[in-house]
């Protein structure tokens, strides 16, 4: 069986980007519409400014003045026996 690692990334208090594994699902529908959404947004915002980004011209940080967090769910195991996170079978479980 395949799980999808659903990631919260959030900005830290140094302004950086934080990575926190916060659920797990067995649904590649519930992993598709998180990272639709993660494309939608940070995707999106690296996409467009990714060479002033690197530049140093953009900070990150701006994208995260209007949104708190975003989740990602890109990472696909086959077991989870080990991972002290819950299973999230419906997305308002975020």
């Amino acid at each position: 069986m395949k799980y999808y690692i659903i990631t919260k990334i959030e900005l830290s208090a140094e302004e950086t980007c934080t990575f926190t594994d916060i659920g797990v699902t067995e649904d590649i529908n519930i992993a598709n519409q998180i990272n639709e959404s993660y494309d939608e947004t940070l995707g999106k915002f690296i996409g467009e400014f990714k060479t002033k980004i690197e530049l140093g011209i953009v900070k990150i940080s701006s994208f995260f003045q209007t949104v708190s967090s975003v989740n990602e769910a890109r990472t696909i195991v086959d077991n989870i026996d080990n991972l002290n996170i819950k299973l999230i079978t419906n997305l308002n479980q975020l």
